[in-house]
C-alpha cells in the first residue's frame, strides 16, 4: 500500500500520481512543483516544455539565494531570481504523464485536470549512497591526515 501525504476528498473524480527518492535537488524540485500547483494539466505540460526550452523561466520563491535575476520572471508577477531546472522538469513531466494515465484507467476526463495538491519531501540520507552523503562533509580537525582526502 502506497501512502500519499494527502487523501483526496472525492476519490472517483480525482487522479493520483507518486514518485519517491528521485535524485534530483529538493530546493529546485520545490520551487518547480509550486510553480505548477492550481494549473490545468495541459496548461502545466506546456509551461514545462518552455522551460525546458528556456522560453520560460521558474521563478525562485522561497530559496532564493544566490541566483541572479532573470527578466522572464516579470510574466509570474515576481521580480527576483529564476532558473531552468531541467532534472526537476523532466521528473515533474513523468508524474503529470503518470497522473494523466491514472485518469483515464478511471475513466476521467484529462481535458479537465487540475492541480490541485502537490507535495514535496526531502530525501532521507539513509536512501542516498554513501558518496553523496560524504560529499559536503567538512574536515574536523585542524591539522587533517594527508592520507585522507576531505
Amino acid at each position: 500500500m502506497v501512502k500519499y501525504g494527502r487523501e483526496p476528498e472525492n476519490t472517483g473524480k480525482s487522479a493520483k500520481a507518486r514518485a519517491s527518492d528521485l535524485r534530483t535537488s529538493f530546493k529546485n524540485m520545490r520551487e518547480t512543483a509550486m510553480a505548477i500547483k492550481g494549473m490545468e494539466l495541459s496548461k502545466a505540460r506546456n509551461y514545462l516544455g518552455k522551460v525546458l526550452e528556456k522560453k520560460d523561466v521558474i521563478p525562485l520563491r522561497r530559496f532564493s539565494g544566490s541566483a541572479g535575476r532573470s527578466a522572464l520572471c516579470k510574466n509570474h508577477n515576481h521580480y527576483g531570481p529564476g532558473r531552468f531546472p531541467e532534472k526537476s522538469v523532466k521528473h515533474l513531466l513523468d508524474l503529470l504523464t503518470n497522473a494523466e494515465s491514472n485518469a483515464e484507467v478511471k475513466s476521467l476526463d484529462t481535458d479537465n485536470l487540475t492541480i490541485t495538491h502537490i507535495q514535496v519531501r526531502n530525501t532521507p540520507a539513509a536512501v542516498l549512497p554513501p558518496a553523496a552523503r560524504l560529499k559536503n562533509r567538512a574536515c574536523r580537525s585542524r591539522e587533517p591526515d594527508p592520507a585522507r582526502q576531505c
